[in-house]
């Protein structure tokens, strides 16, 4: 089943950066690889990616210089870039180039809606990287107590719940079961939010749920 989801290529050489963008990504359901630099992904350019997301300010090959060698070889990737940058003149650069930017220090969801902007016109075979859950209860263990919950959506790699209570902090030790679907994973939280009566978060598993879970799950997919 990896064919039918998302490929998407994170490209910076802030590693805290690489591994934030990565499990964002991965929580909800993209395939996702990441380079620590624009010769490296470079190499990589030719593995048919849905989308790259590279940072605009690098040492050695930066995301200008990444973007045109990238569609000197592959003229039709020129439309599968997002760039990320803080700084102004970058970023009047890039709306020279593509326009696709995302501001650093963005939100979880200024970066997740970039991507789905982009990836929503692909086509509908692949669209499945998640499935609806919405109302499916689960169990939530974390720092000694239990919690009931609902999920709103699942990956091979992760899901968004919605539970009551504060917010989860981002870190790991969540140990996640859901019963009719036989599964339990330890998990860690990747992003949260709070609305005035519930909260919501991201998770990504440590171990993917089995395909074969997931493939049946496939007709209510999204």
């Amino acid at each position: 089943m990896a064919e039918n989801f998302f490929k998407i290529l994170v490209v910076d050489d802030d590693e805290t950066m690489r591994e934030v963008c990565s499990e964002v990504l991965a929580s909800e359901g993209y395939d996702v690889s990441v380079a620590a630099g624009g010769w490296e992904a470079l190499g990589l350019i030719g593995l048919k990616w849905d989308l790259i997301i590279t940072d605009f300010n690098m040492p050695g090959l930066d995301g200008a210089g990444f973007y045109e060698a990238a569609v000197s070889r592959i003229p039709e990737i020129s439309d599968k870039f997002i760039f990320m940058t803080g700084d102004m003149a970058s970023a009047r650069v890039i709306e020279k180039m593509n326009g696709r930017l995302v501001k650093k220090p963005f939100r979880v969801r200024d970066l997740l809606n970039a991507v789905e902007s982009i990836l929503k016109e692909s086509e509908p075979s692949r669209r499945y990287r998640r499935v609806r859950l919405e109302g499916c209860a689960l169990h939530i263990r974390f720092d000694g107590s239990e919690l009931a919950a609902v999920a709103e959506d699942l990956s091979l790699h992760g899901m968004k719940i919605k539970y009551q209570g504060r917010p989860f902090e981002a870190g790991p030790g969540l140990k996640v079961s859901i019963d009719n679907l036989n599964i339990s994973r330890d998990a860690r939280v990747v992003w949260s939010v709070a609305s005035a009566s519930e909260s919501f978060s991201g998770i990504i598993f440590e171990k993917p749920v089995p395909a074969s879970v997931f493939a049946e799950l496939v007709p209510c997919s999204l």
